[in-house]
């Protein structure tokens, strides 16, 4: 098993935080909480802003000088250094007392991602990459799948909801050998560990996404938006591949011929 030589303070803290903030939250998970909705009907509780805080309290302890990006709290994204926060992703899970949920944390460095943790307490995966040295779960280096058939590949997507244009999902799931609608986070690391092959969303902002940035690449696949161009802490969704897919993916989520010989 190869493992990492030496963590980082950063990546050291992202870990401890999203543990810190994972242990917050199940004091709340499987309870009547009262919901709330925000302006955009997403779903909040008291866990998901108790949950922040204590990762904001955290990473403040390790770095007095720390500035945010919160799912909850919001936060700037002009600031050179920025720890980006999504305390519970997948609250409607969370609520329902499913356990999909995870908790995300990633540091940016003049808009590069340099440090990622994505922690699963139900199954205790913590999935963490930092700049150059690779991505990992529990210490084992992960590497994304070598498929280059898209009738043989594996697919997890985000909400059907948030698709504007319903035909790219019904376009790349008739291409693909399987899909399932798993938490699209979850997908996504399945895919950096090989385990999947493509996962895209129309709907994840900046704290859902970008742990991916850094995840993805690390294992050695890609991430853009969905019209091929480069992912950024701006705007919205994702199409994540293990890279051999990625052009023919982005072909067929954008409805144009496909090559089947390329």
């Amino acid at each position: 098993m190869q493992q990492m030589a030496k963590m980082s303070k950063e990546l050291e803290t992202a870990i401890s935080a999203a543990k810190t903030g994972a242990a917050r939250a199940l004091t709340y998970f499987n309870k009547n909480l009262k919901v709330k909705y925000k302006k955009d009907q997403t779903p909040v509780t008291i866990a998901d802003k108790s949950t922040e805080e204590a990762m904001v309290n955290y990473i403040k302890s390790r770095f007095p000088k720390a500035k945010f990006l919160c799912e909850e709290s919001g936060g700037s994204i002009t600031n050179d250094d920025l720890w980006i926060i999504d305390p519970i992703d997948g609250t409607r899970s969370f609520i329902r007392g499913v356990p999909a949920w995870c908790v995300i944390v990633s540091l940016s460095r003049k808009k590069e991602i340099t440090q990622c943790a994505i922690y699963y307490p139900f199954t205790k995966n913590v999935y963490y990459a930092e700049k150059g040295e690779g991505a990992y779960v529990n210490g084992k280096l992960i590497r994304v799948s070598e498929v280059a058939d898209i009738s043989r590949a594996y697919l997890g997507y985000g909400s059907i909801k948030h698709f504007i244009n319903k035909r790219r999902l019904i376009n790349i799931t008739s291409a693909v050998g399987s899909a399932r609608s798993w938490e699209v986070t979850y997908s996504s690391c399945l895919v950096a560990e090989g385990k999947m092959d493509i996962s895209v969303d129309e709907y994840g902002r900046a704290w859902d996404i970008a742990p991916f940035k850094l995840l993805i690449e690390e294992a050695g696949g890609k991430i853009t938006r969905f019209n091929g161009g480069k992912w950024t802490l701006e705007g919205r969704g994702a199409v994540i591949t293990n890279g051999i897919l990625h052009e023919k993916v982005l072909r067929i989520l954008n409805n144009t011929r496909i090559d089947e010989s390329a």
